[in-house]
């Protein structure tokens, strides 16, 4: 069953986003996802939204969810409620005067101080949640599937909130009193690409990417004012020219192109299946890139689960792509010193599409259906 949505925003709800905007929190309105605790908004990390501008898709949406943007603040976010797990959290980062109790754990409200652990590295069911492209859901919400969080100790807005401790005891000032800034100098630039990737997606316009851009420059960037507006707009130029070419690379959640001509040809070859997922298995771990060399240990892209093909079935596989012409030798081996390599190579149809060439049949035997490889 569907949670029915409201048509109106309750009073109490209303009233305490306003009393967060005026203590100087950064709110955005959620909504989304099955869980409600997408953003509503396509931009939510740029500059900080008016009270209007939370409160407007919230009643769209009928939404009684919202998130507080970690901007200067950490939060402990404990999966689990127990007291020992919050206990052993405030003996090793503080005392926090503000808790709010969220569906299955606890959030712990902090400033911000330092870069903190990875405690799921240390096998806890905490994440510790900050900067200005963070959020958690905050007090007085109450998702679609009837999960509430509310306030178990203290209030957000009302008690002085102290700094993370870090784990070696260090004490720095939170941003804006002397902090480190999160992205140093020799780094901006490389950091500005990858957050106008991040966003370039989500944003209407070149001007909002642009936007939010200088607000991570401002705000996140070492000695910012040396960092000019041209090169910002030049990072957001070429974001925005990637995005309008499909050329915008988001690692596993992104497509790479395989060229039909060169299927057509492997689909000739008595063993094309496993000619094609092979091909379609170098292209996408190597294809990014013109004229990579890499070597092909079969054994290996079996135990790491690249491939579940045999290791001969593999071998045959790799002779139908050299036959073909998809793939060749770069690097010849050498005992004790250097793996054979291989390249990618692409067909050239071009040279058989004449009115005036003969396309030469296939060698007997040679792979194609019925023949050996």
């Amino acid at each position: 069953m569907t949670a029915l949505r409201k048509t109106d925003l309750p009073d109490e709800f209303r009233t305490e986003l306003a009393r967060l905007v005026r203590a100087g929190f950064t709110l955005l309105p959620l909504g989304g996802g099955a869980d409600g605790k997408a953003p509503l908004l396509r931009s939510w990390a740029g500059p900080k939204m008016t009270l209007s501008r939370v409160l407007a898709p919230l009643h769209r949406a009928g939404s009684l969810v919202y998130g507080v943007r970690l901007d200067g603040l950490a939060v402990v976010d404990c999966d689990d409620d127990s007291p020992e797990l919050v206990a052993a959290m405030e003996a090793r980062f503080g005392p926090s005067p503000v808790h709010v109790k969220t569906p299955r754990g606890r959030h712990l409200y902090y400033q911000a101080s330092g870069t903190p652990p990875n405690l799921r590295g240390e096998g806890l069911p905490v994440d510790i949640k900050t900067g200005p492209r963070a959020y958690v859901v905050g007090p007085h919400s109450l998702r679609p599937d009837g999960g509430l969080y509310r306030a178990a100790k203290g209030l957000l807005g009302h008690d002085t909130l102290p700094l993370l401790r870090s784990p070696q005891g260090a004490q720095d000032a939170p941003r804006g009193q002397g902090r480190a800034e999160a992205i140093p100098v020799g780094h901006r630039h490389a950091q500005l690409v990858r957050e106008a990737i991040r966003m370039v997606e989500y944003v209407d316009s070149i001007g909002e990417l642009l936007a939010n851009l200088e607000a991570v420059r401002d705000e996140l960037c070492a000695d910012a004012a040396t960092l000019p507006d041209s090169e910002v707009h030049g990072i957001a130029a070429w974001a925005w020219d990637c995005r309008l070419g499909n050329r915008v690379y988001k690692g596993r959640n992104s497509a790479f192109p395989v060229n039909r001509q060169a299927l057509d040809a492997l689909r000739r070859w008595n063993n094309e299946t496993d000619a094609i997922a092979l091909y379609v298995l170098l292209v996408d771990l190597h294809g990014h890139t013109q004229g990579k060399r890499f070597a092909l240990d079969f054994m290996a892209m079996r135990s790491s689960g690249l491939s579940r093909l045999s290791i001969p079935r593999l071998r045959a596989a790799r002779r139908t792509l050299e036959a073909v012409g998809l793939l060749a030798v770069a690097g010849k081996h050498r005992a004790g010193s250097a793996h054979r390599t291989y390249t990618l190579t692409r067909l050239r149809p071009e040279t058989g599409e004449g009115s005036n060439i003969t396309t030469l049949p296939w060698p007997q035997g040679a792979g194609k259906k019925g023949g050996r490889v």
